[in-house]
């Protein structure tokens, strides 16, 4: 595949660290389980990282397999333990796996948040290792066969690493983003919640992460806007124009309930990949960085996909059903296909209404990492559909408004409600930037993206609320009359059931 490489708190760490849920493997047997290794491993700025090295399960004496580098969350450590998880999983399904502790997190220096010119050289020195391996089935000299597994910081990186080098052969990135800096402050409106939880789980256990980030998290905090120099270092984080590089095989698994690196942050990556006509899948599952508050579907769904994924296009085995190109999970738990995203669209869901919000620096409503129905808000009722359906996009929202406020500049956020169940759909809610100078404005913006069994009956509702956890706490006092709120909201008719 490739040319040689182009250089170019419990909860919050329970949930910063988050990576895909996969099955463990059966624990490996003395006899069937040869030596791993571990190194400290000079990265381009003689800053060592920790790197380990498990071969293939029951690969005999002199035999060569293809390598998997796993990588871990923020905050976290690189797995060690050939007997568990994702580690376990992939040495037992015929791959080499190497792990490592990413700089700051176990291993010397500080974590600049994926950056390529930082996290990106260091994984290309990994691979360079990796290709002198004796284990490692090779292309060509210092080319392995290789792929790349890992959730959260360890999805980022894989975007990162696969836009540097085209010795990346296969990618899955789980949970993953394409950019820190809008995915923590789009619209300049501040992720407080995820903000506050990536300076804890960043410092925890030991941990060293950049200046930049601390001042983010700190200015954040304190006033809920990033300074420019912040924002821009924040830019540099995260894959970025990298990904118009990737030319590889990649399964995207997304959480729609992720409210940190959403639904619509693995579109940003998703779209242009399958642009190039790169072979690629996208599964939106429930769960990633936040709460599944309705049934997640079979444990193993995302372990077959992955295993699916690797056998077709890292063993090569054209005899593989990799399955649907798209896959999404309603709140039944029920994986439903199509053969790519968008899927086939049926009339969307319209809404209009018109009202009035008060806004209150001390009006909230959910928590850091869960959007919830808010008492105080301005509700537009959404028309049921006349059959059953999915609601599965992005929708759209226009308001025309005018209001007074001290502090004009400010936001209100958009969620969607089922109102017979009390959840707010995918638990996403969304800044809207509103100026409330006394003066008419009209704003457009898409919500987050949502993925929801719909039905004659099945009662949702728009809120825009002056206020949630989500993001920063609410500048403004003052009123908002909005004179026409308008959502739509794309269904389709609901695709066969995934099978693996």
């Amino acid at each position: 595949m490739s040319r040689g490489p182009r250089r170019s708190a419990a909860v919050a760490a329970t949930a910063l660290t988050a990576a895909l849920p996969l099955v463990t493997a059966v624990p490996a047997h003395a006899d069937d389980a040869p030596a791993s290794r571990t190194v400290q491993l000079a990265s381009f700025d003689g800053v060592r990282i920790t790197t380990n090295f498990f071969p293939a399960r029951g690969l005999a004496a002199g035999a060569k397999a293809p390598t998997v580098l796993l990588g871990h969350g923020w905050g976290g450590r690189a797995e060690s333990d050939p007997a568990k998880g994702q580690l376990a999983l992939l040495t037992g399904a015929g791959y080499n796996v190497v792990t490592w502790n990413a700089r700051g997190f176990g291993s010397e220096g500080e974590a600049n948040v994926d950056t390529p010119a930082v996290e990106g050289r260091d994984v290309v020195k990994i691979i360079d290792w990796t290709a002198a391996q004796p284990e490692v089935r090779l292309d060509r000299p210092g080319d392995p066969r290789l792929g790349m597994a890992g959730g959260s910081y360890g999805g980022g990186i894989q975007l990162v690493v696969a836009g540097m080098d085209r010795r990346v052969d296969v990618i899955t990135p789980t949970i993953a983003f394409q950019s820190v800096e809008r995915s923590l402050y789009r619209d300049e409106i501040y992720r407080a919640g995820w903000g506050s939880l990536l300076c804890l789980g960043g410092v925890a256990n030991g941990n060293r992460i950049a200046g930049k980030v601390l001042e983010g998290c700190a200015s954040g905090a304190l006033n809920g806007t990033l300074s420019p120099a912040v924002q821009k270092w924040f830019m540099q984080a995260g894959a970025g124009d990298l990904v118009d590089r990737i030319r590889i095989p990649t399964l995207v698994m997304q959480g729609t309930v992720d409210t940190l690196f959403t639904l619509r942050e693995g579109l940003s990556f998703y779209k242009p990949i399958k642009a190039h006509g790169a072979p690629v899948k996208m599964i939106w599952f429930c769960g990633g960085h936040g709460t599944c508050s309705t049934k997640p579907g079979t444990a193993d769904h995302m372990a077959k996909a992955t295993l699916a994924w690797f056998a077709r296009y890292l063993k090569r085995d054209a005899s593989v059903n990799t399955g649907a190109g798209f896959e999404y999970i309603d709140q039944d738990g029920v994986y439903r296909t199509a053969a790519s995203y968008p899927a086939p669209a049926k009339a969307p869901l319209r809404a209009s209404g018109k009202g009035h919000l008060n806004l209150s620096p001390l009006d909230s409503s959910g928590t850091q990492t869960v959007a919830q129905p808010a008492k105080n808000a301005l509700t537009v009722t959404i028309p049921s559909p006349e059959a059953d359906g999915q609601a599965v996009g992005v929708p759209h929202l226009k308001l025309t408004y005018q209001g007074r406020a001290l502090h004009p500049r400010t936001a209100v956020y958009a969620q969607i409600v089922d109102l017979d169940t009390g959840l707010v759909v995918g638990n996403q809610a969304t800044p809207v930037p509103i100026t409330l100078d006394g003066r008419r404005h009209t704003v457009d913006r898409d919500l987050e993206a949502v993925s929801w069994k719909v039905g004659p009956g099945h009662r949702l509702a728009l809120q825009i609320t002056p206020g949630t956890a989500l993001f920063t706490s609410q500048k403004a006092l003052g009123w908002l009359d909005a004179s026409k709120a308008t959502l739509t909201v794309p269904t389709v008719q609901p695709g066969p059931v995934a099978d693996y």
